[in-house]
């Protein structure tokens, strides 16, 4: 019974590690959540391995992932020069390209910035697009930041394994 926890603990611990990654380009995938949810299984089965300070600095780093993930695209929408209905337009776009994923996740902010400023704010198409242009690149900007927090969440296991048994 416990070669078949340790096999259970340590299969959560890498499946977490490794598709908490590859779930920051996927969308819809909580990438964060995952290396947070196998150390925790981890933990919980080998309580003697990894340190609650791990466990704590990944749900942290879990929250962040959370937060860049939200304000990227409104950032990079006001960076172009969105107005407070272009930001709305690429928060309910993003919504909205949810549905549609993989594309409407990137498409959605762009062209709900797009229409918004055309429509609510009413400024001009060059100004639109640029709006929308703006979200995309957040968008952009804000995958590689969450790609970059799973990396660093997997180093953080990783050195503590290292403490562990070194």
């Amino acid at each position: 019974m416990q070669i078949t926890l340790e096999i259970l603990a340590w299969s959560a611990l890498v499946i977490g590690l490794v598709c908490g990654p590859f779930g920051a380009l996927i969308p819809v995938v909580p990438g964060a959540v995952l290396p947070v949810v196998g150390a925790l299984i981890h933990k919980l089965i080998l309580p003697d391995v990894l340190s609650w300070w791990t466990i704590v600095a990944l749900v942290v780093c879990a929250i962040l992932e959370r937060v860049v993930d939200f304000l990227g695209t409104l950032v990079g929408a006001k960076w172009a020069g969105a107005t407070r209905w272009g930001l709305f337009g690429a928060a309910v776009g993003g919504i909205v390209g949810l549905f549609f994923a993989p594309f409407g996740l990137l498409l959605g902010p762009v062209i709900g910035a797009f229409v918004a400023e055309i429509i609510f704010a009413r400024k001009g198409l060059e100004s639109s697009l640029k709006s929308g242009f703006g979200a995309g690149v957040g968008y952009g900007i804000s995958m590689a930041a969450r790609l970059a927090i799973a990396l660093f969440m997997v180093m953080i296991v990783l050195f503590d394994l290292y403490l562990y048994y070194a």
